[in-house]
């Protein structure tokens, strides 16, 4: 079936369809080994809800034309590094979708897992750093589950576990670093890593210096043809504001010790950063527009962030993501 179509019947929106019209519609997909899940960090209710959602050509043509041109989209970018002009995520799915429609994404990242372990192998990556690159499947879905409710990644607009199961993002110890250029209008000027902090564990300065240190001389080895020229991380927690609420020896406000931060450039709308801390730093269920006093008083107060979440935005303020570059002078070599 012509994915266009599928969308279309499946009740996408007009911006979703034309994400799905750039996708090559032919290539191999090959039918997953369910073994890989447990690679992939799946587990319990997540892996027995995924093969119950399994999409099938026969029972689910519409569905399977979606997963099928979201595995093809991974396969045509293989190995490719982010381009200057950014990525487009994945688009969420409608909230009508049922099981099928939900797993559809995840269905069509663990189809490329062969493809990118073929890659990683070419590149002489450690199977350890193969593993919880993968492990981000395993991680979103338990995260789907308990910031919506239901099982499956659909809901949530994917960015970064299409970019790990096409070989431009890696976990390495505490952070992960995408594979970026970096244009300068005309042309390709060069490369920098993009670096994110997952949620899975304490941002203490030892392993997260011990990460960014493996990371530089990782990559000069997989990638020698990538010189990079920074380290930049965009993130809400590298908003200053944040130190007005906690103590300058505490692990977030030592991590923004390390940066150089770049000038705020005011975004279109201006509950992005607040919507961004309430589901990253939080991981709670974000609203589409403004966060208003019935959001807030769910909030739980039982941590300093939680209570400096909602603090900040009763006084009528906003957080912001902040874009800061890692400070050259560090021995992070």
């Amino acid at each position: 079936m012509d994915v266009d179509e599928a969308a279309e019947r499946l009740g996408f929106a007009g911006e979703a369809r034309e994400w799905f019209r750039g996708v090559p519609e032919e290539g191999d997909v090959r039918a997953p080994d369910e073994a890989l899940l447990e690679f992939c960090g799946v587990g319990g209710e997540d892996r027995r809800d995924m093969l119950a959602a399994r999409p099938d050509p026969v029972r689910e043509p519409e569905w399977w034309a979606i997963t099928t041109a979201l595995a093809h989209g991974l396969e045509r970018d293989m190995g490719k590094a982010v381009p200057s002009a950014g990525f487009q995520g994945w688009p969420a799915v409608p909230e009508s979708a049922g099981e099928v429609g939900m797993f559809a994404g995840a269905w069509a990242l663990l189809a490329n897992l062969p493809r990118l372990l073929e890659l990683h192998a070419q590149r002489g990556v450690p199977q350890d750093v193969s593993v919880a690159t993968a492990s981000v499947l395993g991680g979103v879905l338990a995260t789907h589950r308990q910031v919506t409710g239901r099982a499956g990644v659909g809901l949530f607009d994917l960015w970064g576990p299409p970019l790990r199961f096409r070989g431009a993002d890696y976990e390495i110890g505490r952070h992960a670093f995408t594979r970026t250029q970096l244009g300068l209008g005309d042309g390709v000027a060069g490369h920098v890593l993009m670096m994110h902090i997952p949620p899975i564990g304490p941002l203490d300065a030892e392993s997260s210096e011990q990460s960014v240190r493996t990371a530089l001389n990782s990559f000069q080895r997989w990638y020698p043809e990538e010189p990079l020229t920074a380290i930049v991380c965009t993130s809400w927690l590298l908003d200053p504001q944040l130190g007005e609420y906690l103590r300058p020896d505490s692990n977030i406000m030592r991590f923004q010790q390390r940066f150089t931060m770049l000038p705020l450039v005011p975004p279109d709308d201006p509950n992005e950063g607040d919507r961004m801390f309430m589901g990253f730093g939080l991981q709670l269920a974000m609203p589409d527009g403004a966060i208003g006093a019935q959001e807030l008083a769910q909030v739980p107060q039982d941590t300093t962030l939680q209570r400096a979440f909602v603090t900040h935005l009763r006084s009528g303020r906003h957080w912001h993501k902040r874009t800061a570059i890692l400070r050259s002078d560090l021995p992070w070599g």
